[in-house]
C-alpha cells in the first residue's frame, strides 16, 4: 500500500490541494466518501484500507523515499522491498535497471612510472 499512498500524494506535492483527500480524481477522495459517490465503479472496491490512511498520505516523503521514487521512475526500476524488487526484476527481465548506468569503470593497477617506462 505504500506506493498507492504515494501516488495519491501527487496532487498534494504539486500544490494543487491542501490535503490529498481533497483531490477529487484520486481514489482516496472516493474511498473516504460514504455512501459511494456516482458514477459506480466498473470493478469492486479494493480491500479495506488501513486505519489512518489519509494521515499517512498527507505525511511528506523523506528525502530517502523521494530519491528512491525518482530513481525508480527514471530507470524503470521496480520499487519495493529488496526481495520483491529482485524477484520482479528477474521475472520481467529488468535486471539492467538494477545496475548503475554507463560502462563499468576500468581500474588500472597502480605502478611506478619509472618501472613501467624505463629509459
Amino acid at each position: 500500500m505504500w506506493l498507492v499512498d504515494r501516488v495519491e500524494q501527487n496532487a498534494l506535492r504539486a500544490g494543487l490541494v491542501d490535503r490529498a483527500e481533497d483531490w477529487r480524481w484520486s481514489s482516496l477522495w472516493r474511498w473516504l466518501r460514504k455512501p459511494e459517490p456516482p458514477p459506480p465503479l466498473l470493478s469492486p472496491r479494493p480491500p479495506a484500507r488501513l486505519p489512518g490512511c489519509a494521515e499517512r498520505v498527507n505525511t511528506p516523503l523523506s528525502e530517502g523515499e523521494l530519491a528512491a521514487v525518482r530513481l525508480s521512475a527514471q530507470r524503470g526500476k521496480p520499487l519495493g522491498d529488496e526481495g520483491w524488487v529482485e524477484s520482479t526484476a528477474r521475472r520481467l527481465h529488468l535486471e539492467s535497471t538494477m545496475r548503475p548506468r554507463g560502462r563499468q569503470r576500468v581500474r588500472f593497477p597502480k605502478t611506478d612510472i619509472k618501472e613501467a617506462c624505463p629509459l
